[in-house]
């Protein structure tokens, strides 16, 4: 061997004298992080993870059950912080893909779940206080300065005082005695402490006052939904690190004439009474002829694949449904809504020319008490043609920790604990060049027979109005080049003996041009009882 060395050229020895020294540099350069010897304190590494990450929630007067704001507060949790992040449980963000970016994205890198693991079974060392960062400023004041209206909760609601989560719908009557433009919207909490989210609907008639009257406490108990179908489900959404939502310029909300704003309001689980007074501000646009932002539930019970909507007991089941998009979209946001029995979400596109299909939102550990709208940083523009695909597995096990029933039992679509939903709401714009048509407030979900659609023409102009489908190419017409003079207009659309399922009212003018599209859902009458 020694000989065989001894004839290699100076050259070749060089070369494999300097791939040991790579390799030996390379196992050096993986191994973990502060492995040589360095001391991972709370000051210089975890405060800031903790900070960044975990006080937003973890202070006083806040949703998160203890505070997290010195080394005092973390060290004594730190076993229990170690395993609710190696778990991920903690921080509660659920969307796992990585190809979208996401407002108010949360959640902590390996590396960082890695510092935290080393720190607590290495003792929990301080190290030099004075080198811990300050907190950050968390300014919980009302952003919206000067509001042009404020609604708030008309008296207190008091929670039990119990261990669990409990769910009230308000019902705050806005009076208006116009349609406004809303260019801006705060959800102001009246509690920090106890509110975990708000989910925003509207009503023009007096369905929710039924409910209202029922429940003999101020609001009126909703677990899932808000118990029928409204106007407008899922308006706006909140959670606890939503700031005021402020409209891009050209687009908008919509909130009608006497409308009611439906507060669907979680409280977090306290032991102890609290009460709540939540408020919401808006701020109105005068600017005219401005895009109206909608959010329909476009993934439901009748677009899938599977034969029903059936959960058997002890079974695991996977659900899949899909539609193709008959129209260029700007998707803003994702919301996807199963119960206590589900599991996991897909949501995913093909594309029409590439057949290459894109993940829009994963979760591979859902949780109904996380459930939260997700906006992405950039609107995705989806192309017609292109198929929307969502799956959500079930697990009616005893595996599953959350599951209400013990014995598990059947379960079926409703609003109750005992049920369950497949749902996406789908915020977007749909693309259209043309200015010419103002859309108002037009309902998103729809369970009556005749439906009563406006708009505003910006000039005289002759119109087409046709109903079509996402199934079926065909449309109904509703009107052709039917003249309409400069101004507000309504028009009634039957939807009798419509199957139930996705739509949209198409206007063109006289050269077919598309000069607006409002999409809904045809539903049934207990959808979201």
């Amino acid at each position: 061997m020694m000989q065989r060395i001894k004839k290699m050229s100076s050259s070749k020895f060089l070369d494999l004298k300097n791939f040991f020294l790579f390799v030996n540099t390379m196992f050096l350069f993986f191994l973990p992080t502060h492995s040589w010897g360095q001391k991972i304190t709370f000051s210089e590494q975890i405060a800031p993870i903790i900070f960044k990450n975990c006080t937003p929630c973890h202070r006083p007067d806040q949703i998160a059950p203890m505070p997290f704001t010195n080394y005092e507060e973390v060290s004594s949790y730190g076993s229990m912080i170690k395993y609710v992040t190696e778990i991920k449980y903690m921080p509660p963000w659920k969307a796992t893909n990585s190809n979208h970016q996401f407002e108010g994205k949360r959640g902590l890198s390996d590396h960082e779940i890695n510092l935290i693991k080393q720190w607590v079974e290495n003792g929990v060392a301080e190290g030099d206080p004075t080198r811990t960062p300050a907190i950050p400023d968390f300014d919980d004041t009302p952003k919206m300065k000067n509001p042009d209206a404020v609604f708030s909760m008309s008296e207190a609601f008091e929670q039990y005082g119990v261990y669990y989560d409990q769910f009230k719908v308000f019902v705050l009557p806005t009076q208006l005695e116009e349609e406004k433009i809303v260019s801006a919207i705060e959800f102001i909490p009246g509690n920090s402490s106890i509110v975990r989210s708000c989910f925003i609907s509207i009503e023009t008639a007096d369905k929710a006052a039924v409910l209202d009257t029922w429940d003999p406490t101020y609001g009126y108990f909703s677990f899932g939904e808000i118990g029928f179908v409204p106007e407008q489900s899922r308006w706006y959404t909140w959670n606890p690190l939503k700031p005021m939502t402020v409209f891009p310029k050209g687009s908008t909300k919509r909130l009608p004439k006497n409308a009611k704003i439906l507060l669907h309001i979680h409280y977090g689980p306290t032991g102890v009474p609290l009460k709540d007074s939540s408020t919401v501000r808006l701020k109105f646009s005068n600017q005219k002829y401005q895009k109206n932002i909608q959010n329909v539930p476009l993934i439901h019970a009748y677009n899938l694949t599977n034969s029903s909507f059936q959960i058997p007991a002890n079974k695991e089941i996977r659900y899949h449904a899909k539609f193709d998009l008959p129209f260029d979209m700007e998707l803003r946001a994702l919301m996807p809504h199963s119960q206590l029995l589900g599991n996991t979400w897909e949501i995913f596109t093909v594309e029409p020319d590439t057949k290459k299909s894109k993940v829009l939102l994963k979760i591979d550990d859902w949780d109904f008490k996380w459930k939260r709208q997700f906006d992405f940083s950039k609107p995705i523009v989806l192309k017609k043609g292109t198929i929307v695909h969502a799956l959500a597995k079930y697990d009616n096990t005893l595996n599953n920790p959350s599951n209400p029933s013990d014995p598990p039992r059947a379960m079926t679509w409703g609003k109750r604990m005992f049920d369950e939903l497949f749902l996406v709401y789908f915020e977007f714009l749909p693309i259209i060049e043309k200015n010419e048509i103002e859309l108002l407030s037009n309902p998103t979900t729809v369970s009556d027979d005749e439906m009563t659609f406006h708009f505003i023409s910006k000039k005289n102009q002759k119109l087409n109005l046709a109903l079509k489908s996402f199934i079926d190419p065909n449309s109904i017409p509703i009107f052709k080049n039917k003249l309409f003079t400069k101004g507000k207009h309504l028009s009634k659309v039957s939807l009798k003996d419509l199957e139930l399922g996705n739509y949209f009212l198409e206007i063109k003018n006289e050269r077919g041009e598309v000069l607006a599209r409002h999409i809904f859902v045809k539903v049934e009458n207990n959808f979201f009882d």
